[in-house]
């Protein structure tokens, strides 16, 4: 059997793996507040409690972030690793998505996984870098990442806050980006029996 045929399905059950034993374990233990209480406080206990929550909140954001970059890192890897294995140059993102894109024979736009794949790599660009084009691109692309309508969420640091720092990465985000890193595994699998859609 050729060893890159392989890949794939090997790619695809690490993600899930990686998806459902640690990222969905962790995010489900951190503590997220609804809507954080700002205004003058009664006394010191509530003001403490009301920095715990927006502390909660951080966290739990941070650590969604940190999520997304580890899931873009992987799929890189993945990628350029299938890449290499069917003898095509690949050191980035740019060049062996599209790389492996033409092994798979995959259309992105017709499967629907264009636009979750670009996003995630803008969102770790983000998480990684601050400020800068991959920021400006995804804010015209994923305005809602920056969108707090219940108002739970304040950056701690002292402002100017840089809108990098407002990102908002969720549970449901990061489902969508394992979910596609899966997809596009099971759409490029050519082994029987692939699993073309992850259960979640």
């Amino acid at each position: 059997m050729n060893i890159a045929d392989q890949l794939p399905r090997i790619f695809q059950a690490n993600v899930d793996r990686l998806y459902r034993q640690v990222i969905v374990v962790t995010l489900d233990q951190l503590p997220v507040q609804d809507a954080l209480a700002v205004g003058q406080t009664s006394g010191m206990d509530e003001f403490l409690d009301r920095c715990a929550a927006q502390v909660d909140n951080h966290t739990a954001n941070e650590a969604a972030k940190a999520f997304a970059l580890t899931l873009d890192g992987l799929f890189e890897r993945q990628l350029c690793r299938w890449a290499h294995a069917h003898g095509a140059k690949a050191g980035s993102m740019e060049t062996a998505l599209p790389a492996c894109v033409r092994i798979g024979g995959l259309d992105l736009v017709a499967a629907g996984m264009a636009d979750d794949i670009k996003e995630l790599h803008l969102v770790a660009n983000v998480v990684r870098h601050g400020e800068g084009r991959s920021c400006k691109e995804l804010q015209g692309i994923a305005p809602l990442l920056w969108d707090s309508p219940s108002l739970d969420y304040y950056d701690l640091a002292p402002a100017p806050t840089p809108a990098s720092d407002m990102l908002r990465i969720r549970a449901g985000d990061i489902l969508r980006y394992a979910r596609v890193i899966g997809r596009f595994w099971g759409h490029v699998d050519p082994l029987p029996m692939a699993v073309l859609d992850p259960p979640y």
